[in-house]
């Protein structure tokens, strides 16, 4: 998304894989108060919504990212503000899902170091198959924009599933 006009060097990468890895801190933070406060189903819902929005609409502002990546002089301030810009809302979306899903699963104490040790495992074996799928062979043949929104119909239809199947209990 951001490579056409900071490109790929390590400061890009690093700028990515910091906003990332900062945002789904943010997202796993804010999970986990409202997991305390008011665990619910609907949270996860609302929160795969709101990811699968923020990223149907990073597929349409992809030209912006034009715009955005040219601000400064600085590829290293660019390239962290097109990161937190059109990275950082849909991912800290999709953080707030975890600790949700584990407050949602955990039935007692005595299994909850399994169930929460399930979900990253889970979770980390997706980041995988997501980055070597993406990198390897998605992006080729796919392009970033029709993932994105693959990914955000993905998002919306999990959070309508979610919705339906939760109406139904």
């Amino acid at each position: 998304v951001i490579a056409p006009y900071v490109g790929t060097s390590t400061l890009v990468w690093t700028s990515l894989i910091g906003i990332i890895l900062a945002s789904l801190s943010v997202g796993y933070w804010w999970g986990g108060k409202l997991a305390d406060k008011n665990p619910s189903i609907v949270h996860v819902i609302r929160a795969l919504f709101m990811a699968g929005i923020l990223v149907g609409v990073v597929a349409f502002l992809q030209p912006l990212v034009g715009i955005v990546a040219n601000i400064t002089g600085s590829i290293r301030v660019n390239a962290v503000l097109s990161s937190i810009i059109f990275f950082a809302p849909a991912t800290i979306a999709f953080g707030t899902v975890s600790p949700l899903i584990a407050r949602l699963r955990i039935i007692s104490v005595e299994s909850s170091g399994q169930t929460v040790g399930r979900l990253y495992a889970l979770s980390t074996i997706g980041s995988i198959l997501g980055t070597f799928l993406g990198g390897f062979f998605l992006i080729s043949y796919f392009g970033t924009t029709k993932i994105l929104l693959l990914l955000a119909v993905v998002a919306l239809l999990n959070s309508g599933l979610l919705f339906v199947f939760h109406k139904k209990q």
